[in-house]
């Protein structure tokens, strides 16, 4: 029996594609925390997978069906870019990739965006692999993730999405399938990003499709995988955030910021409780490793490995919060009071 912690067996030829993959990425350097338990994921992913086409029920959710089910994100409505069909949109000859709805909150320096990908040839092959959990880590009910397909690329000529900035600017994101909408030829995916540290206020953001095993070099002499598809994301809203007095905790409604300027610490991979504590005298944890408790979405760590003078932890959260409801934040064994 496989214990949770444990590695499964890695393959020569996974290992290789690992490392060829790494060394192709950008020289700009962050640490990112998917999993809280690590060892979690299976080295497979999926080939195949059941898709059905049930229908987007309109008015329903704020925009992001999968990842906040059962209209849980309206209270995000007003701060969602919708498109209009066919408005954000790029294409080639084999796919036609679409944005249709996106949110980013700047002030956390969190976002999700919903996508919808066509593949025109109509040949049912998926342009990506579905990554597999664990048996014992699927459909827990307190981790988030383990509901969600995490898509990939595994081999040359499939896909990968990620959202950028400037030139080379790249966010830490998962994307996700929605099996539910999606049929053979028509993928519909969500996913959560976070810009790195370098990201400026109001830099326009971009969806891009890369293809593995394919490069091209920015102006830096850098090489990323080749950007065969990219649709810029709408302007976003401001929204609105609570800090603490020391400006160490920001909480908006989507996202977590923890920063500090002692460098030599690690948040991202120190926290290992996070809750918040509503006026009512509630609490409702959102992380907490002890007990296998985790609703956010995705988690990004970055700091002075990565050239900054300071440390961050990102989250993206998994349910929504009324600020005004909202007292403190307790991060470890310490309670921040929030204010707006």
């Amino acid at each position: 029996m496989m214990h949770p912690n444990d590695f499964p067996q890695m393959t020569p030829q996974f290992d290789q594609r690992v490392r060829a993959a790494l060394e192709s990425l950008p020289e700009r350097l962050c640490r990112t925390r998917r999993f809280p338990w690590k060892r979690v994921v299976s080295i497979g992913c999926a080939a195949a997978l059941c898709i059905g086409g049930t229908a987007f029920a309109a008015g329903v959710s704020g925009g992001f069906p999968l990842l906040f089910p059962n209209g849980t994100d309206a209270p995000l409505t007003d701060y969602v870019a919708a498109s209009e069909p066919g408005t954000l949109t790029d294409e080639n000859d084999q796919y036609r990739l679409s944005v249709e709805s996106v949110l980013f909150d700047e002030s956390a320096g969190v976002g999700i965006v919903s996508l919808h990908l066509q593949n025109k040839s109509g040949d049912g092959v998926m342009p990506f692999a579905v990554i597999e959990l664990l048996p014992e880590y699927q459909n827990q009910p307190d981790l988030v993730w383990s509901n969600l397909s995490e898509c990939c690329a595994v081999q040359d000529g499939q896909y990968n999405f990620s959202v950028m900035y400037g030139e080379y600017g790249f966010c830490g994101s998962r994307f996700y399938l929605d099996k539910s909408r999606s049929t053979e030829n028509d993928y519909y995916l969500e996913g959560a990003f976070i810009p790195s540290g370098d990201y400026s206020a109001g830099t326009p953001l971009r969806l891009v499709m890369q293809e593995q095993g394919r490069e091209q070099v920015v102006s830096n002499g850098a090489s990323i995988g080749l950007v065969a598809l990219e649709v810029p994301l709408p302007e976003f809203q401001r929204m609105p955030s609570y800090t603490s007095a020391d400006r160490a905790v920001t909480l908006s409604q989507i996202g977590l910021r923890i920063t500090s300027q002692q460098t030599g610490d690690i948040i991202v991979d120190a926290v290992g409780y996070i809750a918040v504590k509503m006026r009512d005298g509630s609490v409702v944890v959102i992380t907490d490793q002890a007990n296998h408790i985790d609703r956010t979405l995705y988690a990004l760590g970055f700091g002075a490995d990565a050239g900054f003078d300071y440390e961050a932890a990102v989250y993206v959260l998994a349910r929504t919060f009324d600020l005004a409801d909202v007292q403190a934040v307790v991060i470890n064994d310490t309670e921040y009071p929030l204010s707006a």
